[in-house]
């Protein structure tokens, strides 16, 4: 670290500026010998506005997750298209938007206005409020946002700068909407006390109100939004097709309960000494979740074969040439100051970057996009490895185990769960696509090995929550309400775990309580290496206009029915592209999603 401003916040003689901000700024201050806690005074409940005021009992989730797309940048479009397929984002959680801005910096104000609360709007006005959870940025938005402007009479200690990372400025919503300068504190409710005697993880939800120490609470609270990026594109990050073998990797590790080990590497400089006591609790508590954990000296790890997680502390690590074999879902993370800047710092320039992870193969990795000072409160916990393998997913993982998140930016694949233990979930009745009218029965069959059973079960229709039953009912679902064409039902069942762990089942069904239809085809003969346009043939039994729509926006439109509209491809990025079809009339009706590959 440059200048470290203290080791694990001990040094409570240098910590006078910063109590004194603190307190100036809504926070209580408590030192219990050599532990540090800050705890932020409830403003009742000034601070949750943005989240919504609605009971919510499911997450973890596609459902849950609302995809941020850079619309001018073919990168980030590629990178969403493959993400929609491989996890099934539904179409209706994909925001593609307009911001212009730069990939690397952006002032608090740009982010407010221009990324943050354009998408909760959206949100909103998609009557998704209620079911996301998961704010995930595709590549091309800036990692870093300065919010030095937002706050010209304050005068922030160097330890607490207002610089943050796109994640965690996001996953502190509520504080950054309103301009809110305790952000750059101990503002994380959600993950536990640090000195528990055992680490007991929680399921997020959005809707969830945390008190100090992760508690649950429906009295005052704060609320937040996990957040990670897909990749990063610019200066020291990854390629595309880097980002898309990691996430490739990572889809397929869920469930699958791995074989590898979790190493802990510790030595006796201050980036390790910062939280290496921490590293034998967290070991323990992973073998007995039935993971292998070691820990060992040393700087970095050479020569392992079936690395499943890694936490340590150096500056510099020659993970190409450590000879590691990261197993898909890994997760890596490093202490030390530039491991999330991706530009060359011009201090410490060759500190490892969080995409040299990612390269190997890892499914995720967490760095500071500014100097954080040796703050350990400021990095996760060795807790990070035992919530993952207690079935978290990487996001629900990462963020129970940081406590001033603000400067950390979260890299891959946030819904990966390795080691969860999904419910199994069918529809009786419901095999293959069917035809269906008026208002129909739809009976889920849950079943879990977990003490708690099934807790609820949820009805989305195209992304959508629709309804919410008790384990052993039926939902009625009356089919007037939708347009006449194809529909995708899911039906989601949330275990009674702490971490409510979710199984779903996915059906289509054409929904003919008219007489009309509308179908998309191209000719494939038409799709080649460096084509420019991509020809939609539309034909409709209707007269109206029919509007295409991909990544949730419009992207072309036939004016009566049926014709021919000539996409650009530069909308719609590279990979397995998904379009569907909708008229515009008093009795809409919607087409299949058509899936393209494109190159």
């Amino acid at each position: 670290m440059v200048n470290p401003f203290c080791n694990r916040l001990r040094k409570i003689k240098h910590l006078q500026k910063t109590v004194h901000f603190l307190q100036s700024n809504y926070f209580l201050v408590f030192v219990q010998g050599h532990s540090f806690f800050w705890a932020r005074r409830f403003l009742a409940g000034s601070l949750i506005y943005c989240l919504g005021a609605v009971s919510c009992f499911a997450g973890g989730g596609p459902e849950n997750v609302f995809l941020l797309v850079k619309a001018k940048s073919r990168d980030s479009l590629t990178v969403a298209n493959h993400y929609i397929d491989l996890r099934k984002i539904p179409l209706s959680n994909v925001y593609c938007m307009d911001f212009s801005g730069k990939a690397f910096f952006a002032t608090g104000e740009v982010f407010r206005q221009e990324i943050l609360l354009p998408a909760l709007a959206e949100i909103k006005r998609r009557g998704l409020a209620d079911q996301i959870d998961y704010l995930v940025y595709s590549c091309g938005f800036p990692w870093r946002i300065d919010f030095t402007k937002d706050f010209p009479e304050a005068k922030f200690p160097p330890e607490l700068r207002p610089m943050a990372s796109l994640t965690g400025a996001t996953y502190l919503a509520a504080f950054v909407a309103q301009k809110r300068k305790e952000f750059v504190g101990m503002t994380n409710f959600y993950a536990p006390a640090e000195n528990a005697p055992a680490t007991v993880s929680q399921g997020f939800r959005a809707q969830y109100k945390w008190s100090p120490g992760g508690k649950r609470t429906d009295g005052h609270g704060l609320r937040y939004y996990l957040s990670a990026m897909l990749g990063v594109t610019n200066g020291r990050g990854n390629s595309v097709d880097e980002i898309l073998r990691y996430l490739r990797r990572s889809a397929t590790a869920d469930g699958k309960k791995p074989r590898g080990t979790i190493h802990f590497v510790k030595n006796k400089g201050p980036r390790s000494r910062a939280r290496d006591s921490g590293f034998d609790k967290a070991a323990l508590e992973i073998r007995r979740a039935g993971v292998n954990a070691d820990v060992r000296d040393g700087k970095f790890l050479k020569g392992a074969a079936a690395v499943m997680g890694m936490t340590t502390g150096w500056a510099q690590l020659e993970v190409q040439k450590s000879g590691c074999n990261y197993l898909p879902g890994a997760f890596c993370d490093n202490f030390t100051s530039a491991g999330g800047n991706f530009i060359k710092p011009k201090v410490a320039p060759g500190q490892t970057c969080v995409s040299e992870f990612l390269r190997e193969g890892a499914a995720g990795a967490n760095g500071t996009v500014v100097e954080p000072f040796s703050i350990a409160q400021k990095f996760p916990s060795a807790g990070l490895h035992v919530h993952y393998v207690h079935g978290c997913s990487m996001a629900e993982a990462f963020y129970q185990s940081v406590y001033c998140p603000y400067q950390q930016i979260l890299v891959g694949d946030p819904l990966c769960q390795p080691w969860a233990n999904f419910p199994r979930v069918a529809v009786e009745g419901m095999a293959g696509s069917r035809i269906i009218r008026d208002t129909i029965e739809i009976v889920p069959v849950a079943k879990t090995t977990v003490p708690g059973g099934i807790r609820s079960l949820e009805l989305y229709v195209d992304g959508k929550r629709v309804q919410r039953a008790n384990p052993g009912k039926k939902f009625m679902l009356d089919t007037k309400f939708l347009d006449d064409g194809p529909h995708e039902l899911r039906v989601v069942a949330v275990d009674g775990s702490s971490i409510e762990t979710q199984g779903r089942w996915t059906g289509r069904v054409i929904v003919k309580n008219g007489a009309d239809a509308i179908e998309l085809s191209v000719d494939r003969r038409d799709i080649v290496e460096g084509m420019r346009r991509l020809a939609v043939k539309v034909v409709s039994t209707q007269a109206d206009p029919v509007a295409l729509y991909h990544q949730g926006r419009e992207v072309g439109r036939v004016a009566k029915g049926s014709g021919v509209v000539h996409i650009s491809v530069a909308k719609l990025g590279s990979g397995p592209v998904a379009l569907f079809a909708k008229t515009d009339g008093e009795s809409p009706v919607r087409s299949r999603t058509m899936r393209i590959d494109l190159p």
